[in-house]
């Protein structure tokens, strides 16, 4: 046991052998990682629950595709940026634009066709109304015999910007104050245009009809007398549609129009004549014949109700105005008896028209109406 020695000083030794810059070290490196550690943690959080501020000198709005970052020395540190609420608002209709509008906008589909005519009546709207419910309104007027209401209605349609002369809705509305003024016209509805007359001594329906520019059969449909009748009495009261007729024919359009003054009163579809048979120019009714005969080009005269006769059931004479130009015979307005070809270029210079047709014009325009023709 004498031989065994024990040192209670081996504690003493080491601290020799340590220096104190060593304890330093030991106790100096924890502090140092728990601190640096704390550090990367809170830049960490910065991070990813910010986003990069904009350049003052651009807005998010300046550039609706992506949201502008601020140039930096180390790119590649930036975060990807979360798109703010303005950001992302100005993107979307960008993208929408690009990706989802249609080739061809509705809205330029529509503009091509009320540009060609062709637009549908439920798409036009004039005064913030739509067309076809007008002319709905329109129609139902006119079954109730309310026509001096639908002339109100419809006719200042006829010169709005909406709707282009010719057109498909310009052709609607036209047809429908056809029918009014039509129902005005053949009946004893009071109105502005129609005088009356009281019957007095020496009075016959012929000497009424020229008195007011109109014809006989104007009268007796006007005021229900027989069409075979002529029988007037001393203080009949008459009332009478004085109009002041001209007619102007559209070949391009196949059309010829009633006016009264300046106001549109019906359309009719008309054929014309082949190969540019059809002259332009200043006319005027020079005659008119119901059931007409017919003078064939090879000298044959040709009886009303005959199949080669093709005239249909009335011909209105038309007489060139101007002296010195060119003589037409034989050129006139008529009826036919083959009514496919109203809208087309196959008579032989005159105009053409359906049976029913020409006959309510007959009815209505008096010899010397002036007529013109134009492309």
């Amino acid at each position: 046991m004498k031989d065994i020695q024990f040192s209670f000083d081996t504690d003493r030794q080491r601290r020799k052998s340590n220096p104190w810059i060593l304890r330093v070290v030991i106790i100096a490196v924890p502090l140092v990682m728990i601190v640096a550690a704390l550090l990367l943690l809170g830049r960490g959080g910065d991070e990813t629950g910010k986003t990069p501020a904009v350049p003052e000198t651009e807005s998010v709005s300046s550039h609706p595709v992506e949201t502008p970052v601020a140039e930096t020395a180390e790119p590649v540190s930036i975060p990807t940026p979360v798109p703010t609420p303005a950001a992302t608002a100005a993107r979307e209709p960008v993208k929408e634009e690009v990706v989802e509008a249609p080739a061809v906008p509705p809205e330029a589909v529509a503009e091509a066709d009320k540009m060609i005519g062709n637009q549908p009546l439920d798409m036009v709207k004039v005064n913030g109304r739509v067309l076809s419910e007008i002319l709905s309104e329109a129609g139902t007027l006119n079954q109730k015999h309310e026509y001096v209401q639908t002339r109100k209605l419809l006719e200042p349609l006829l010169k709005a910007e909406e709707i282009r002369p010719y057109s498909t809705p310009w052709l609607a509305v036209a047809e429908v104050l056809g029918q009014a003024n039509i129902g005005l016209f053949f009946s004893d509805i009071p109105f502005a245009r129609k005088v009356n007359h009281t019957v007095k001594r020496g009075d016959t329906l012929d000497r009424i009809a020229n008195q007011y520019k109109t014809t006989i059969e104007g009268v007796q449909k006007s005021n229900s007398i027989a069409e075979n009748s002529s029988v007037i009495r001393i203080g009949d009261n008459l009332r009478i549609y004085k109009g002041d007729w001209r007619i102007l024919v559209s070949r391009s359009n196949h059309l010829l129009m009633l006016y009264d003054g300046d106001d549109l009163f019906k359309v009719y579809r008309v054929g014309i004549g082949k190969q540019e048979r059809t002259p332009n120019g200043t006319f005027v009714i020079s005659s008119k014949v119901k059931e007409p005969e017919w003078y064939a080009p090879d000298g044959r005269v040709i009886p009303f109700g005959n199949t080669d006769n093709l005239l249909g059931t009335r011909w209105l004479a038309l007489q060139h105005t101007t002296e010195s130009g060119p003589g037409y015979k034989g050129l006139g307005i008529h009826g036919t008896w083959q009514p496919e070809t109203v809208g087309t270029n196959s008579s032989n210079g005159c105009v053409r028209m359906r049976n029913a047709e020409v006959e309510e014009l007959y009815a209505i325009v008096p010899r010397l109406t002036p007529v013109e023709i134009t492309d």
